[in-house]
């Protein structure tokens, strides 16, 4: 809510640091509707037979099964069990979704292989119009140049070869020298004519006496073509925050990122870490998980993708009518130059790529050389003829040992203007404003953020010609909101994020709902308190792992420790000095102003109001309203006397209710 040193609440609400979180949309359409009853059977699950080794016992490796069910053997392929600890361990590089059983090559044969033959000849009628999709994915590995090869062969009803698909082989270098499993994924148009499809995974020896190369969780899915709308008003990146499986650590690469394909060493990593790079960080998204994406240990670059099939909007996309906005919240670590790019690149089928976007990368000037993520959007048009969508993630090392480029919460979210679609809210989408203390709970007159799909269909923020009078608009870009069945006041709209301030409703839990030429979203239930104090603190002066409060001289330049924002005019506060700080929630003020008006002239705050900084009570000539905006508090406070401290803490009380950041500014002598 600042930007370039200058606050903009006399417009508040442009989105600028005001953060917006990715998620997935409540609505979804059921593909599998528009297929005859007949072909159900070979559309939307796995096709292949015992795709986990499941199906039978599995030993510790030194024998071989007589049998594996649902595969013809040649070569005496093995089933070994993870708990035998013969080579992979469970604490290992895996996928999250195993279970007891793995596949691997014969003792001491070269090459063993599994192969199954698949009849789709029920799903002929679907298959043949050309809009059936597959999606292969498997996780293959083995110990050192041992590997497997998973192929898959498309054939007509005469037995002709109409394509082929391999995932494999992950090399050594792939999985940096040690005994692992990866996941592997391609998905595709499924040719017409298809009837049958053959499954063969093969396993290679190289370099040691036993085929120690393995598979698990192979999976073939066709997918019958869906209704336009299962493409849009979603994110549909999947595992877009790293939390589909634990997180590795600073020095222990992540055991699976499932949906990545990714280099040896891209992993994962959580904020809990004390030795992560993000430990104790505040410059994130404002709902972060437990957990976020992270270059790896010991290289200097790496890198993640997954492919994403966009088909069932294939009309609305050849018409021109579908838009696309890509965002993530991309940084680093410290001072280094360490970053994460986030492309999308828009193909057809064949694989050819139509258009490319990037975002980042975050450089650590933009950061203010500190560890943190920092949001980056773009929008645009989905080219015509793009049937898929691949998301590449690619961290560079240009300093140091390890790979600092970091990323987290990506969101890709394609929208068409031919199909409006109902506002959804997130289940955990509304917070108080994320430069203040960003809350689950909110206070009456006070801002608020709400994050979901389909808010708006216009991206912007209210201007003069909005208000009536000083009064602010309650409907803007055709988006309404209420809280407790009241108006709220709307300052900016954006598909994934609406600003609010909200009305003098009661404390309690109240409901609210946001409506739009496509309806009203369900009920989002928030807790209102009477009065919560926040005080003005955005991510960029978090400095030195201390979150400072956002405090101006007369002359606007900023209290803080000399030289902590590049280009910008920074000091320490002397004793005696009048600085000023901004507020939300801070209750009532005489004369009376209602929720949504412009504050014309001075004001004073009716709750009792204590500040202190560095434990000495500080004088506030002036708490109320600040004049010409709209539901901000102005401060100011006269610096006590007090030692010279680069980190004095400031505490305001409010009828003995404390703000609840822990908020520090800079003080000399």
């Amino acid at each position: 809510m600042y930007e370039n040193g200058s606050l903009e609440f006399g417009y508040p609400g442009k989105d600028h640091t005001m953060l917006r979180r990715c998620g997935l949309s409540a609505v979804f359409v059921s593909a599998f509707c528009l297929a005859p009853l007949g072909a159900q059977t070979v559309f939307d699950h796995n096709l292949i037979v015992n795709g986990g080794a499941e199906n039978g016992l599995g030993t510790d490796g030194t024998t071989v099964p007589v049998s594996i069910p649902g595969w013809t053997q040649s070569g005496s392929p093995r089933v070994i069990t993870y708990s035998s600890g013969y080579d992979l361990l469970l604490t290992g590089i895996i996928p999250a979704s195993h279970r007891d059983n793995y596949f691997a090559g014969g003792l001491n044969i070269a090459t063993s292989a599994l192969t199954q033959t698949i009849d789709v000849s029920s799903g002929a009628s679907n298959i043949d119009g050309g809009n059936v999709t597959y999606d292969l994915s498997g996780y293959l590995g083995g110990r050192g140049d041992n590997n497997s090869v998973l192929t898959v062969t498309f054939l007509s009803g005469n037995a002709s070869s109409l394509g082929v698909v391999t995932l494999g082989p992950v090399t050594a270098t792939d999985k940096a020298q040690t005994s692992a499993l990866y996941f592997r994924r391609q998905i595709g148009n499924l040719p017409a004519g298809t009837r049958t499809i053959t499954v063969a995974l093969q396993f290679n020896r190289s370099g040691s006496t036993a085929n120690d190369s393995y598979a698990d969780v192979l999976q073939l899915v066709l997918n019958s073509p869906g209704a336009p709308g299962t493409a849009l008003d979603h994110n549909v990146i999947a595992n877009a925050g790293a939390e589909a499986a634990a997180a590795g650590t600073y020095t222990q690469i992540a055991g699976d990122v499932p949906n990545w394909v990714r280099t040896a060493n891209f992993s994962t990593d959580s904020y809990d870490d004390s030795n992560g790079d993000l430990s104790g960080s505040n410059i994130k998204p404002p709902k972060a998980g437990s957990n976020y994406f992270w270059g790896g240990n010991n290289n200097a670059l790496s890198s993640a993708y997954q492919d994403i099939d966009i088909s069932a909007a294939a009309s609305l996309i050849d018409a021109g009518n579908v838009s696309y906005e890509l965002m993530a919240w991309l940084g680093g670590f410290a001072s280094q130059g360490d970053n994460a790019v986030l492309k999308a690149e828009f193909k057809k089928w064949d694989g050819t790529t139509l258009s490319t976007v990037t975002l980042g990368p975050v450089s650590a000037a933009d950061r203010n050389n500190q560890s943190g993520l920092f949001q980056r959007i773009l929008n645009g048009q989905i080219p015509a003829a793009t049937r898929m969508v691949r998301i590449t993630m690619t961290m560079t090392r240009t300093d140091g040992t390890d790979n600092d480029g970091l990323a987290d919460n990506l969101s890709l979210i394609l929208s068409s203007s031919g199909i409006p679609a109902v506002p959804s809210i997130f289940p955990d989408g509304v917070i108080s404003a994320s430069e203040f203390a960003g809350l689950s709970s909110i206070a009456p007159g006070s801002w608020v953020e709400i994050y979901g799909t389909n808010l708006a269909a216009v991206t912007g923020g209210w201007t003069a010609a909005d208000f009536i009078g000083n009064t602010a608009p309650t409907i803007l870009n055709g988006v309404s909101v209420t809280i407790g069945g009241q108006p709220a006041y709307i300052s900016y709209t954006s598909p994934g994020q609406v600003n609010v301030l909200a009305p003098q409703v009661t404390a309690g839990t109240q409901q609210i709902v946001l409506t739009n030429s496509a309806g009203s979203s369900q009920p989002y239930s928030v807790t209102v308190s009477a009065i919560q104090p926040e005080l003005l603190a955005p991510a960029s002066f978090l400095v030195g792992g201390l979150q400072y409060v956002f405090a101006q001289f007369a002359d606007y330049s900023f209290v803080l420790p000399p030289g902590t924002l590049p280009g910008v005019v920074t000091r320490a506060a002397h004793a005696g000095e009048t600085i000023t700080m901004w507020g939300i929630g801070f209750g009532e003020v005489t004369p009376s102003t209602p929720p949504g008006q412009i504050a014309t002239g001075l004001t004073q705050l009716v709750n009792i109001l204590h500040v202190t900084i560095g434990g000495a009570i500080a004088d506030v000539p002036y708490a109320g309203l600040a004049p010409t905006l709209v539901g901000v508090y102005q401060f100011n406070v006269v610096v006590p006397n007090i030692p010279a401290n680069t980190y004095a803490p400031v505490v305001f009380t409010v009828n003995t209710v404390p703000v609840s950041q822990q908020l520090y500014i800079a003080i000399s002598q």
